[in-house]
């Protein structure tokens, strides 16, 4: 028997590639194709998944008769809300058999598996995720050990008939290898989460391992020839398809643009007027940035508060704000950070982010939805004085925090986000001890602080003090 999967991963909620991909989906498919989609196709940084709670995605993957998804690390920090609305909308079994709630008892609106029956052949599907729980903690969900989770799956299924074991996985490539190797008899695994672009599906251990890149540059296909009278898979081929060659599916376009109707309508509601316009710039001091920092000082109770301007994609104009013009400002999934960092490491952060090369950065890294990097803004109590040298390049003279000079060997309390926890782009922030985060977005503190006319009018304070030398 000749079964085909069809299998996409790592979406991101780029639709408009989606909607290609359904081109080559209705051109490819026949009676024997299974349709697969490993997690990570939901990201609330898109203004219509933020804006319909993510039931775009489970639309158009019901368009194209997806078979069964996993949830990946991006539908699961979107909480158990989104979660059960993304599910519940969704035609197809949501498999996922390693997530649940704090207390350790299964999501209800997830199942662990599922079989499917394709020409009188029995398909078992498992679905397990992976990301660091840290993270999951902030939504009240917890993921479980994948490979204890298994097992348990396939105790409860032993007494049940089935002809071949399918994973859908968004652990990574190197967690599917290790899972090929302690469970020899999985003999397909879809994978997602690392963005890998396997050209040709890989054998590790008689498993096979398939994954196709990210953001819906490819629509990956498997086709197994099955032996129906001795239960093994006789041979197999695989490849990935380029989605640009296609053009998008009229129908999937119809439902992108009735999607962005919905979310537009739910999000550009008023939520409160603001007095005073707020500017941002990637090179120098800004005022929306200056009030992030502030935000993130008296959220956190720290004694500095820092950002990179990256994170946020414009200023602010007096006028009415809304749920759209935040999302707007700030898509990323960041959230705020709470850690310990020594006077030494912030100042050569500092240093470095007064540098062109470091602010021009390509601003990639986890959560992030921008694309430069941005220098670093600080709270209101930090003061920087630069010197600007006949080369233009810029030196720190001196920081006071709260008036008093910055102590290189002491360690400070900073407010920021986890994009900048981890070091990205300015790694010597890395250096850091004691962190600890919230669950809201930058957005959302954003929404809180506009409001607040005092962070508005404290927000137009200089912190850098530019001395010509």
């Amino acid at each position: 028997m000749e079964l085909k999967i069809l299998y996409l991963n790592d979406i991101h909620s780029r639709f408009e590639e989606l909607a290609r991909i359904a081109s080559a989906i209705e051109e490819l498919r026949d009676e024997n194709t299974l349709i697969f989609d490993a997690g990570d196709n939901a990201d609330f940084a898109r203004f219509e998944t933020e804006g319909t709670h993510g039931v775009i995605s489970s639309a158009l993957l019901n368009e194209i008769r997806c078979a069964a998804r996993v949830f990946g690390n991006n539908e699961g920090f979107a909480g158990k809300e989104n979660g059960r609305t993304i599910s519940e909308s969704s035609d197809c079994p949501v498999i996922t058999c390693n997530m649940c709630n704090l207390e350790g008892q299964k999501l209800d609106f997830l199942d662990d598996a599922v079989i499917l029956r394709v020409s009188g052949l029995k398909i078992l599907i498992i679905g397990v995720t992976g990301a660091a729980n840290v993270f999951y903690h902030l939504f009240e969900i917890h993921v479980k050990d994948p490979q204890e989770e298994i097992r348990r799956v396939l105790v409860e299924y032993e007494k049940i008939p089935y002809d071949l074991l399918v994973v859908l996985s968004h652990l990574g490539l190197t967690r599917d290898k290790e899972l090929a190797s302690k469970f020899p008899n999985i003999d397909v695994i879809i994978g997602g989460h690392s963005h890998h672009t396997l050209e040709k599906p890989l054998v590790e251990n008689q498993t096979i391992i398939c994954q196709a890149g990210s953001y819906g540059e490819y629509l990956g296909e498997l086709n197994v020839d099955f032996d129906t009278e001795n239960k093994k898979i006789r041979n197999f081929n695989g490849r990935l398809i380029s989605s640009k060659k296609y053009p998008r599916h009229r129908k999937i376009v119809e439902f992108i643009e009735y999607y962005s109707r919905q979310a537009n309508k739910n999000l550009s509601k008023k939520l409160y007027s603001l007095d005073t316009s707020l500017d941002h710039s990637l090179t120098e001091e800004n005022t929306i940035g200056n009030l992030l920092a502030d935000s993130l000082k008296d959220m956190l109770k720290t004694e500095i508060g820092i950002i990179n301007s990256g994170v946020i994609n414009g200023g602010v104009k007096k006028g009415v704000i809304t749920k759209k013009l935040l999302h707007k400002l700030s898509p990323s999934p960041l959230n705020p950070t709470y850690f310990e960092l020594k006077g030494v490491d912030l100042r050569n952060a500092l240093e470095k982010s007064l540098q062109s090369e470091y602010q021009l950065n390509d601003g990639r890294g986890p959560g992030f939805r921008g694309k430069y990097l941005g220098n670093i803004q600080v709270s209101h109590n930090v003061q920087v004085r630069v010197n600007i040298h006949r080369k233009s390049s810029r030196k720190i003279k001196s920081i006071t925090v709260d008036g008093k000079p910055l102590e290189p060997d002491r360690w400070y309390t900073i407010g920021t986000s986890d994009y900048l926890q981890r070091g990205t782009g300015y790694p010597d922030l890395a250096n850091n001890r004691n962190e600890k985060y919230r669950p809201e977005f930058l957005r959302d503190v954003l929404e809180l602080y506009l409001r607040n006319q005092s962070f508005v009018e404290t927000a137009l304070s200089r912190r850098f003090i530019i001395e010509n030398n």
